[in-house]
């Protein structure tokens, strides 16, 4: 193993992923990418994106404090847009050759993904790698 991505979108379930993620980089000596995607919606009349600058810039601060805490030496956090969140990590694990993907059960799509998130439901049915899921 030589690449871990944890993908992440401010929830505490993701932040329990990325500790999980982070601790077994830091284990493995290996490169860990935290990936957080900025949601593109798209209205009647404009496009807009599910998460502020601000929310994710506290996201990417939190989430870089975490993985040095943890002593993953080799994490960096990439920021993508996209309007399908789950087509975007799968392509960001092809892109990076992620040899893992570690996400939170649920996140912050709230009711529609009340067991499973429905994120992490497809990207467990439709990515190239292992995937591990974090409650």
């Amino acid at each position: 193993m030589k690449h871990i991505l944890a993908a992440i979108d401010g929830s505490d379930a993701s932040f329990r992923a990325l500790t999980h993620a982070a601790e077994l980089a830091s284990q493995l000596d290996i490169d860990l990418t935290i990936l957080i995607v900025r949601l593109i919606v798209v209205g009647r009349k404009e496009i807009h994106a599910a998460l502020r600058q601000e929310d994710v810039q506290q996201i990417e601060e939190k989430a870089r404090e975490t993985a040095l805490s943890l002593g993953a030496t080799k994490a960096r956090v990439v920021i993508e847009k996209s309007r399908d969140t789950s087509f975007k990590i799968i392509d960001c694990a092809i892109e990076i050759e992620a040899d893992l993907i570690v996400m939170g059960a649920s996140g912050r799509s709230g009711f529609k993904a009340f067991l499973l998130g429905s994120i992490s439901k497809e990207v467990l049915r439709k990515a190239a790698c292992p995937v591990t899921i974090v409650h």
